[in-house]
């Protein structure tokens, strides 16, 4: 990680960010047509790749791969520190929220192609729970957001939409 912070983050790092919020915003909305097929083919007891079952894993498959290039170009670049004006906690509340929006992020697609390829009503009750917490997350991450923007005026959002290089 760079010795200071930077003043705010790279074109890359808001371009992966605004990458990662529309795919996972697609998974959400395209959601039912997986969970159909899944629940089918447990009826019938063969999984059988479907239209939305490959998009659903390619896009999740994308979702990963892009975390994990945002979480390499964190380390090498840094990210900016938190608004001054964040008391204690609520830097707490965003590095916790962080943390597991990333952990989720690459751990649902495992768990959903384990789930799959065990057809494992298991496995799909974990991603399905994890799938909740990510959604828990969000929600969490983007209050936090229009918070620091709207009511302590930090400019926060402004980070995500204005880069620094």
């Amino acid at each position: 990680m760079p010795a200071a912070a930077p003043r705010g983050y790279s074109r890359l790092q808001i371009r992966l960010h605004w990458a990662v919020v529309g795919l996972v915003v697609l998974q959400y909305v395209l959601h039912d047509g997986v969970a159909s097929a899944f629940d089918r083919g447990m009826e019938v007891g063969t999984l059988t790749l479907s239209a939305p079952a490959i998009g659903h894993f390619a896009v999740g498959s994308l979702i990963f791969l892009l975390a994990a290039w945002r979480l390499l170009v964190r380390q090498e670049r840094g990210a900016p520190e938190p608004p001054a004006e964040d008391p204690p906690w609520q830097r707490a509340l965003a590095r916790s929220t962080h943390a597991a929006m990333y952990a989720l992020m690459l751990a649902l697609p495992v768990s959903g192609g384990i789930a799959w390829a065990m057809a494992s009503e298991a496995g799909s009750t974990t991603h399905e729970v994890m799938r909740a917490l990510l959604l828990l997350a969000i929600v969490l991450h983007v209050a936090g957001a229009v918070y620091g923007q709207a009511v302590q005026k930090t400019g926060v959002i402004d980070r995500m939409r204005r880069p620094v290089d």
